[in-house]
Protein backbone atom coordinates (compact mmCIF):
# COMPACT_ATOMS: atom_id res chain seq x y z
CA UNK A 1 0.00 0.00 0.00
CA UNK A 2 2.29 2.58 -1.36
CA UNK A 3 0.46 5.94 -1.98
CA UNK A 4 1.92 8.93 -2.99
CA UNK A 5 1.02 12.05 -1.11
CA UNK A 6 0.06 15.40 -3.09
CA UNK A 7 2.60 18.19 -3.83
CA UNK A 8 0.43 20.73 -1.72
CA UNK A 9 -2.97 19.86 -0.38
CA UNK A 10 -5.98 22.59 -0.77
CA UNK A 11 -7.11 24.69 2.30
CA UNK A 12 -10.05 24.79 3.53
CA UNK A 13 -10.67 27.91 5.28
CA UNK A 14 -7.79 28.12 7.59
CA UNK A 15 -7.69 24.68 7.53
CA UNK A 16 -5.74 22.67 5.51
CA UNK A 17 -7.05 19.64 4.42
CA UNK A 18 -6.27 16.50 2.49
CA UNK A 19 -8.57 16.33 -0.20
CA UNK A 20 -10.41 13.03 0.92
CA UNK A 21 -11.68 14.78 4.33
CA UNK A 22 -13.10 17.90 2.61
CA UNK A 23 -16.28 15.78 1.73
CA UNK A 24 -19.18 17.00 2.70
CA UNK A 25 -20.47 13.70 4.46
CA UNK A 26 -17.59 14.27 7.28
CA UNK A 27 -18.90 13.97 11.01
CA UNK A 28 -18.25 17.01 12.88
CA UNK A 29 -16.60 14.91 15.13
CA UNK A 30 -14.13 13.73 12.26
CA UNK A 31 -13.79 17.63 11.28
CA UNK A 32 -12.91 18.47 14.80
CA UNK A 33 -10.22 15.32 14.67
CA UNK A 34 -8.59 16.62 11.18
CA UNK A 35 -8.58 20.63 13.10
CA UNK A 36 -7.04 19.12 16.61
CA UNK A 37 -4.66 17.36 13.68
CA UNK A 38 -4.10 20.74 11.90
CA UNK A 39 -3.33 22.54 15.44
CA UNK A 40 -1.06 19.98 16.52
CA UNK A 41 0.80 18.62 13.64
CA UNK A 42 4.55 19.74 15.45
CA UNK A 43 2.99 18.10 19.56
CA UNK A 44 2.32 13.99 20.08
CA UNK A 45 -0.72 12.85 19.25
CA UNK A 46 -2.27 10.19 20.16
CA UNK A 47 -5.76 8.63 19.10
CA UNK A 48 -7.26 9.18 22.48
CA UNK A 49 -6.25 12.71 22.55
CA UNK A 50 -8.35 13.25 19.07
CA UNK A 51 -11.14 10.77 20.13
CA UNK A 52 -11.70 13.26 22.68
CA UNK A 53 -11.58 16.58 20.71
CA UNK A 54 -14.00 14.56 18.65
CA UNK A 55 -16.01 14.09 21.56
CA UNK A 56 -16.54 10.28 20.92
CA UNK A 57 -14.70 7.26 21.82
CA UNK A 58 -11.25 5.84 20.21
CA UNK A 59 -13.14 3.31 18.30
CA UNK A 60 -15.86 5.39 17.21
CA UNK A 61 -13.65 7.83 15.76
CA UNK A 62 -11.31 5.37 13.96
CA UNK A 63 -14.42 3.69 12.23
CA UNK A 64 -16.18 7.11 11.30
CA UNK A 65 -12.32 8.88 10.82
CA UNK A 66 -11.20 5.84 8.11
CA UNK A 67 -15.32 6.14 6.46
CA UNK A 68 -14.79 9.79 5.71
CA UNK A 69 -11.09 10.26 5.22
CA UNK A 70 -9.94 6.84 3.39
CA UNK A 71 -7.37 6.27 6.30
CA UNK A 72 -6.85 5.56 10.15
CA UNK A 73 -6.40 8.76 12.43
CA UNK A 74 -2.31 7.96 12.89
CA UNK A 75 -2.25 7.41 9.22
CA UNK A 76 -3.92 10.60 8.42
CA UNK A 77 -1.67 12.61 10.99
CA UNK A 78 1.62 11.13 9.22
CA UNK A 79 0.74 12.22 6.01
CA UNK A 80 -0.39 15.43 7.03
CA UNK A 81 2.90 15.80 8.63
CA UNK A 82 5.05 14.65 5.47
CA UNK A 83 2.98 16.99 3.86
CA UNK A 84 4.13 20.02 6.21
CA UNK A 85 7.74 18.45 6.10
CA UNK A 86 7.48 19.05 2.12
CA UNK A 87 6.74 22.67 2.72
CA UNK A 88 9.25 23.40 5.29
CA UNK A 89 11.90 21.35 2.61
CA UNK A 90 10.62 23.13 -0.31
CA UNK A 91 11.47 26.53 1.52
CA UNK A 92 14.99 25.47 2.66
CA UNK A 93 17.41 26.75 5.24
CA UNK A 94 16.68 23.83 7.64
CA UNK A 95 18.42 20.41 8.58
CA UNK A 96 16.47 17.21 8.05
CA UNK A 97 17.33 16.90 11.72
CA UNK A 98 15.21 19.68 12.67
CA UNK A 99 12.05 18.95 10.83
CA UNK A 100 12.26 15.73 11.78
CA UNK A 101 12.13 17.19 15.18
CA UNK A 102 9.78 19.83 14.80
CA UNK A 103 7.19 17.61 13.52
CA UNK A 104 7.79 14.84 16.10
CA UNK A 105 9.06 12.19 14.34
CA UNK A 106 11.12 9.66 16.87
CA UNK A 107 14.28 10.28 15.14
CA UNK A 108 15.99 11.49 12.01
CA UNK A 109 16.03 7.66 10.95
CA UNK A 110 12.20 7.38 11.39
CA UNK A 111 11.53 10.50 9.57
CA UNK A 112 13.55 9.62 6.61
CA UNK A 113 11.83 6.09 6.50
CA UNK A 114 8.49 7.69 6.15
CA UNK A 115 9.16 10.41 3.66
CA UNK A 116 10.48 7.71 1.36
CA UNK A 117 7.51 5.47 1.63
CA UNK A 118 4.79 8.39 1.33
CA UNK A 119 6.79 9.96 -1.96
CA UNK A 120 9.22 7.48 -3.06
CA UNK A 121 12.61 10.53 -2.45
CA UNK A 122 14.44 10.67 0.85
CA UNK A 123 13.78 14.58 2.41
CA UNK A 124 17.44 15.89 1.27
CA UNK A 125 16.81 14.56 -2.41
CA UNK A 126 13.41 16.19 -2.59
CA UNK A 127 14.99 19.57 -0.59
CA UNK A 128 17.83 19.60 -4.25
CA UNK A 129 15.54 19.10 -6.22
CA UNK A 130 13.43 22.03 -4.73
CA UNK A 131 16.66 24.25 -4.81
CA UNK A 132 17.21 23.19 -8.91
CA UNK A 133 13.68 24.24 -9.46
CA UNK A 134 14.58 27.79 -7.86
CA UNK A 135 17.48 28.40 -9.68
Amino acid sequence: MSSRLPIASPVVGDTLLHASARTPRSPRGVMRAIEYIEHHLGEPVSVAELAAAACMSRFHLARLFRASTGASPMAYLRRRRIEQAQVLLRRGGRKVSEIASDLCFFDQSHFVRSFRQATGCTPRSFAAACSEARS
